[in-house]
């Protein structure tokens, strides 16, 4: 059995499900016709469909009736609130939306590979479950599909997963056994002082002067904080303040972006952010108050899946390069399955430069080479394979 060849044989369907989808991408938790053309599509396959979970969520399941594990394939399905600058035929029909992190990608791996599911059953064993999540993007449709019992339902034994990743080029293959890509914490800080004359300093307490002291220090907590083996990062994104130019203002607010891959390092950062804040207030003389929310826990994949998922790359019978080491600070929600259910997640090369150039994803021209699309469902379907040995 070729699964390659097989999942190969299918690619204008699955290019032309990609499309469809992404003319027509829907932001978080609205993910209406993306869900409907899913339940859609599997029922015909012959699959049995739960869907309204978390709104918009999709279950599809197939049952071989043969003694074998029960394996959890994991789908997001939402797009971004960006404009698309992509000149394709399949462009964006959507104002103001797109699919520009790979989203509609991954809902075609998921239809293809039921497709592949339907046309190998014979030779399979255990049951089979696609799961379409929505709202990654905001990091909630996984919490909240956990929260309304779906890992009770199916009670999978493995789950799988991949990411079309353009940082890297396509036949380039991300599956690390650990943690993979980072947890995600959000931070608000509010400065408060006191307002006044622009030319008269002495008689203002500046919370612009005390926010710049606490952003600087910030960029200590991880040179010289944390073990330089642990990776981390604190971003400030966002900094508002003051009205005019002649005006201090009474109050600045900044927000920013944690990540980290271990909660020993998050305790380190928190601890040193709260200390850095209130000795600034008192060294300023002004008030300073931090809020922390935790968004995302990092994806950390079972080792023992990840051989099986590398030792399948291998029997591919396609030439690929694999990387058991590759890291990233970016997160995804999928991690709150794999903290349950032991999987893998893997990134999949898509480095899409047909015009010399690649776009990150996230970005108003990102696209992808649809070849990996393929390559993801094959890579899944053999993985299935090596865990049902």
């Amino acid at each position: 059995m070729n699964l390659i060849e097989l999942a190969e044989s299918h690619f204008s369907q699955t290019q032309a499900d990609r499309r469809q989808l992404h003319r027509s991408p829907e932001l978080a938790f609205k993910e209406f016709k993306t869900a409907e053309f899913v339940t859609s599509r599997l029922r015909e396959l012959g699959f049995t469909v739960k869907n309204g979970i978390a709104g918009t969520g999709v279950v599809a399941s197939f049952d071989t009736g043969k003694v074998g594990p029960s394996i959890l394939f994991r789908f997001d399905m939402d797009a971004l609130p960006v404009q698309e600058e992509n000149e394709v035929e399949y462009c964006s029909q959507v104002t103001g939306k797109m699919h520009a992190c790979g989203h509609d990608g991954h809902v075609a791996i998921g239809l293809t590979i039921g497709w592949m599911i339907q046309q190998i059953q014979d030779q399979l064993t255990g049951s089979f479950h696609l799961l379409f999540q929505p709202a990654e993007e905001i990091g909630q449709g996984a919490v909240q599909m956990v929260k309304e019992g779906v890992l009770r339902e199916i009670k999978p034994d493995y789950l799988l997963g991949v990411h079309l990743w353009n940082e890297k080029p396509f036949g380039w293959l991300g599956i690390t056994g650990g943690p993979l890509m980072a947890a995600s914490s959000t931070f608000e800080i509010n400065v408060i002082g006191k307002g006044g004359h622009g030319g008269q300093p002495q008689t203002s307490v500046d919370p612009i002067v005390a926010s710049a002291q606490i952003i600087n220090q910030f960029q200590t907590i991880v040179s010289r904080n944390l073990n330089p083996f642990d990776s981390a990062v604190i971003s400030v994104c966002s900094i508002h303040g003051g009205t005019s130019f002649n005006i201090t203002p009474s109050k600045v607010v900044m927000t920013g972006t944690i990540r980290y891959l271990s909660e020993s390092v998050y305790a380190t950062m928190r601890q040193r952010m709260k200390e850095i804040c209130e000795n600034t207030a008192k060294a300023m003389g002004c008030q300073v108050k931090l809020t922390l929310e935790d968004l995302v826990g990092a994806t950390c994949n079972d080792p023992v899946v990840a051989g099986k998922a590398r030792q399948s790359a291998s029997k591919l019978n396609r030439t690929v390069q694999i990387d058991s080491g590759y890291q990233t600070m970016l997160s995804e929600d999928v991690g709150v399955f794999l903290a349950q259910v032991p999987g893998c997640f893997v990134l999949v090369g898509a480095g899409e430069s047909a015009d010399g150039s690649s776009y990150p994803h996230h970005h108003p021209r990102f696209n992808f080479d649809e070849r990996a699309m393929t390559l993801s469902a094959a890579l899944l379907i053999q993985t299935c394979l090596e865990l049902a040995r």
